[in-house]
């Protein structure tokens, strides 16, 4: 019992703060019924600290950065880049439900909605629900903003779903940047691999040509239209490679009626003008082998 004893209080010794010395251990004197004293569990790392004053400027920074890009690229900012929340099951209550991810930007994401039920992501979830005759959960994971560059954390956040149905739309923010396209594709295409290696079906949006857009200013359009067409031709060079499906662009069936299916941005779709674009895309997503997302 002694050797137990003295290993016990050596391993105890060596244990060290993490900024200094060994601390030495103060011995834990014994019940005086001789029984065993309970194991007291070690303290977690405790509620995470609000941010500093250092980092909360920093972020205040960003944003106002965000706002002064922003009304350099359009002549009429939304106030707002929040959309409505769509995460949760569509369909039937019964029965083996299809994961459907919506990842990218804005346009995922379906900024300009102004309910749940017009949201882009609920919009091709209860139609696939209705058409398909089964329940489908969809997570939104897209983000206002979004590059390529960023698209691997959403891709990240999704590790832990059932592999479903993804559907991708970004692209657009990669050509308002002072970035080359071509890096832009290839972070697109190890994407697009490692969303298949993981077990996923792909719907791939070709990058939106901004020129279809009148919310943004003419020099952009000018600039920015020729960058997409070349993002939008890489991605679906990717897209063949990767065996993903192609949907339909997000802009170009709105642009002849423009008053109508652009919200007041003149950039993102109105509520109607997502309905108009899910009706296009819902029967690319019905091709989809009916298998995806079960007994995964």
């Amino acid at each position: 019992m002694k050797i137990t004893g003295d290993r016990e209080a050596a391993r105890r010794a060596a244990v060290r703060e993490p900024w200094g010395d060994p601390v030495p251990a103060v011995p834990r004197p014994a019940p005086p019924d001789g029984r065993r004293a309970a194991r007291v569990p070690a303290p977690g790392p405790g509620p995470r600290r609000p941010a500093g004053p250092l980092k909360r400027r920093r972020r205040r920074l960003r944003l106002l950065a965000a706002r002064l890009y922003t009304s350099v690229l359009m002549s009429n900012p939304p106030r707002s880049w929040a959309a409505p929340a769509a995460d949760g099951r569509y369909g039937p209550a019964d029965g083996a439900p299809l994961t459907l991810l919506m990842l990218g930007d804005s346009l995922a994401r379906s900024v300009g909605a102004g309910t749940r039920e017009e949201t882009l992501g609920a919009l091709l979830a209860q139609g696939l629900a209705d058409r398909g005759g089964r329940p489908v959960n969809l997570r939104v994971l897209a983000r206002a903003g979004a590059t390529t560059r960023t698209l691997h954390q959403q891709v990240a956040r999704a590790g832990t779903l059932r592999p479903g149905l993804a559907v991708i739309i970004v692209g657009s923010n990669d050509t308002m940047l002072p970035a080359p396209i071509g890096r832009a594709a290839r972070r697109f295409a190890r994407v697009l691999d490692g969303l298949g290696a993981a077990g996923w079906e792909i719907v791939v949006v070709p990058c939106a040509d901004p020129g279809g857009a009148p919310g943004f200013r003419t020099p952009v359009r000018a600039v920015a239209s020729r960058r997409a067409r070349r993002l939008a031709r890489l991605q679906t060079r990717a897209a063949v490679q990767a065996g993903a499906l192609i949907g339909p662009s997000a802009v170009d069936g709105l642009r002849d009626r423009a008053a109508e299916l652009f919200g007041p941005d003149g950039v993102h779709p109105s509520p109607r003008g997502y309905a108009e674009y899910a009706r296009k895309m819902l029967p690319t997503l019905l091709s989809v082998p009916v298998h995806a997302g079960v007994g995964r």
